[in-house]
């Protein structure tokens, strides 16, 4: 009875097996082209949902015949195999063994070709974390151009993932062009024949090399392509600055006149373009729940929008805002009243909260005024008018928020600024003062900064705003301070009053900042993530 009862198992598990083939083949059949007579076939759902968004390999990028052979033999144990490599790649690391640590990176791109962090995360540590083992600049610079090679490897194999050309040119740029090394990394950068091949050497600069990566990652993007890990904000923004970047850096160099005009000149367009550019925020629509689209250059004329809106909503009743502020004022507590009527500058403490209280308490909002008002047709349009103001105050506050974020007004300032003779002047005084200073003519140098220095005054008197960047101001302040120290190896006076003491009056009241760090600004280590 016994085998009978286990013949009959066995007839229902083939059963059971055959019944699973047809669901098995519907959902995994692969897709086949035409051949002969033979017509082609979409494949089963797997395949035609693959095709769909585009996450087959050949769609991905290159296919890499050693990578699908690992796939293969790990027999569904990848990701167990990407730990034991990402745990032996940090402990050559830790152990300075390069050679292995090269190896098993290797390795670890052939077991996860398709995983954006394995290139990106080894390619910074390559740059960034290996490079600085050396004592020889010429040692890091090649480290450094180790992981840019490292992140064009991993384009190859991700052709449909833009972080990666973002990332290549954002070490072409930061990296090279504002490492310590800076001025060695960019002449060794210009001399790569084997990183430019036939590129003419006009255009081998790493800031304008750079910007040309950026401007892939833009045009990947409006095709379509998915951008992980960067917002509109910012990776719209990294071509303009390197342009910036890259204007500022020909001064640096000794270069002026037309050249660094039209540099800047192409500058101001280019950031005026990315002001123009919709960027998708964080923020939602409050009805629709869709994510608001801003534009950086619109704040102004959403502030002049809603000015013009709360004068036509003050005009419907005239002098109704002021009676509302004048009943709020009567609620206040004599003591808020006196703070509110006490000059800033003589106030308290104490006074100064009273006063931020008051001013709070007889605040009068534009929905409130519309709903003071008399007349119901007028009240209707009120409440509109109102309505309209605070979506153009959210706006303005929105478009405030993302500028701050990339510095845009001071950014559109200093473009604007330094296409003008009169500053290109000056940086060309204070140019030749730093290599008279370095040589030691201390005559030629205190000459040059004197005129300079004066060149700045008539710059900051027309541009307030172009010191509102810490760096900008730090580096005039060094350029004071050596002033300083040439007069006094010439027995000089310093000048009181100096033309420049409001430049250092703010410094001296701005906090200390850290001390700079090694690596540029933004680019401290990071560990790579399994």
């Amino acid at each position: 009875m016994s085998s009978r009862s286990s013949f009959f198992r066995k007839i229902v598990y083939l059963v059971v097996i055959a019944a699973l083939l047809l669901p098995l083949r519907w959902l995994s059949h692969p897709a086949t082209i035409a051949f002969k007579d033979v017509p082609a076939s979409p494949g089963g759902k797997l395949a035609q949902l693959r095709d769909q968004y585009h996450l087959s390999q050949a769609q991905l990028g290159q296919i890499d015949p050693a990578s699908v052979t690992i796939k293969l033999a790990t027999l569904g144990m990848r990701g167990v195999a990407a730990n034991i490599l990402w745990e032996k790649a940090n402990d050559f690391k830790m152990k300075k063994d390069w050679t292995n640590l090269g190896a098993t990176l290797n390795q670890i791109t052939k077991v996860q070709p398709n995983f954006i962090n394995v290139w990106s995360n080894q390619a910074w540590n390559l740059s960034y974390n290996v490079s600085v083992e050396f004592d020889d600049y010429r040692q890091r610079y090649r480290w450094v151009m180790k992981g840019i090679d490292f992140l064009k490897e991993g384009i190859r194999y991700n052709e449909r993932q833009p972080r990666l050309l973002w990332d290549v040119g954002w070490t072409i740029s930061e990296k090279i062009g504002r490492a310590d090394e800076s001025k060695q990394f960019r002449k060794l950068f210009k001399e790569d024949d084997d990183f430019h091949g036939s590129r003419p050497l006009a255009l081998r600069d790493n800031w304008v090399v750079g910007k040309e990566w950026f401007e892939r990652v833009v045009e990947a993007v409006e095709q379509g392509q998915t951008m992980i890990g960067k917002s509109p904000l910012i990776y719209r923004s990294s071509g303009p600055m390197a342009q910036m970047y890259y204007a500022d850096a020909l001064e640096q160099d000794g270069t002026f006149g037309e050249v660094a005009k039209s540099a800047w000149v192409t500058s101001a367009h280019d950031w005026h373009d990315y002001g123009n550019k919709d960027i998708l925020t964080t923020f939602q629509d409050e009805k629709t729940l869709e994510p608001i689209v801003i534009q950086l250059n619109q704040q102004e004329s959403h502030e002049q929008a809603a000015r013009k809106l709360v004068q036509q909503l003050d005009a419907l009743q005239p002098g109704l805002r002021e009676k509302i502020m004048a009943d709020k004022r009567k609620a206040l507590t004599p003591a808020q009243r006196e703070a509110l009527d006490t000059p800033a500058a003589k106030r308290s403490a104490k006074q100064f909260e009273l006063a931020a209280q008051a001013d709070e308490a007889v605040k009068v909002t534009d929905n409130e005024l519309a709903r003071k008002i008399a007349d119901p047709k007028q009240k209707k349009e009120a409440l509109k008018l109102a309505k309209d103001i605070r979506q153009h105050q959210l706006l303005v506050s929105y478009i405030e928020r993302y500028r701050s974020i990339v510095n845009f007004v001071y950014w559109r300032l200093r473009a604007e600024v330094e296409q003008t003779d009169e500053i290109l002047a000056t940086h060309k005084l204070i140019y030749q003062g730093n290599r008279a200073y370095s040589e030691g003519d201390l005559v030629a140098a205190r000459n040059d900064y004197q005129q300079g220095l004066a060149g700045w005054r008539k710059v900051i008197d027309r541009a307030p705003g172009i010191l509102s960047d810490q760096t900008t101001s730090d580096e005039l302040m060094d350029v004071i301070k050596r002033y300083r120290r040439i007069l006094g190896q010439l027995d000089e006076k310093f000048p009181q009053p100096f033309i420049l003491q409001d430049v250092i009056d703010a410094h001296e009241r701005t906090p200390a900042a850290p001390p700079k760090k090694e690596e540029p600004k933004g680019s401290g280590e990071k560990k790579p993530s399994k």
